[in-house]
């Protein structure tokens, strides 16, 4: 994050040498490892290039598991349609494929991004029409 944060006040520095204007947002997905789904991740993998066979292997792993809740003797099992193990090195590869194509497209535009996990942190940078506008006294 360190790199992030030193890749962030270069760019800033770049901004105002240029008298450009920037705009910056930050992005905490939550709970992106629980809530995307199967065939997202089996399309990215695809996308990427990977094996048929490693792709249907991925699915057989991900698909078919069950949450078993126990409280008092009272148990409640629910198939799970979505999201990735916890704790292995699979959820974050196949999280990383999902998100690889915002990461691809906008850097020509002049629109810088960097992911870290689950957080994304994007800054656009440019002439603007209405610059002076912008630069009114705050």
């Amino acid at each position: 994050m360190q790199t992030a944060l030193h890749q962030l006040g270069v760019q800033a520095e770049k901004v105002h040498d240029e008298q450009k204007t920037a705009l910056g947002a930050f992005l905490d997905t939550e709970r992106v490892f629980n809530n995307t789904c199967y065939e997202t991740m089996c399309d990215a993998l695809i996308r990427h290039g990977s094996d048929y066979t490693i792709v249907r292997w991925i699915r057989a792993t991900l698909e078919g598991r069950i949450a078993v809740a126990t409280l008092n003797g009272f148990s409640m099992s629910l198939a799970i349609s979505r999201s990735c193990p916890q704790g292995g090195v699979l959820s974050p590869l196949l999280w990383c494929l999902v998100v690889d194509d915002l990461f691809a497209t906008p850097s020509a535009n002049g629109i810088f991004i960097q992911g870290y996990t689950d957080d994304i942190r994007l800054l656009m940078m440019g002439k603007f029409p209405y610059q002076d506008s912008l630069s009114g006294p705050f």
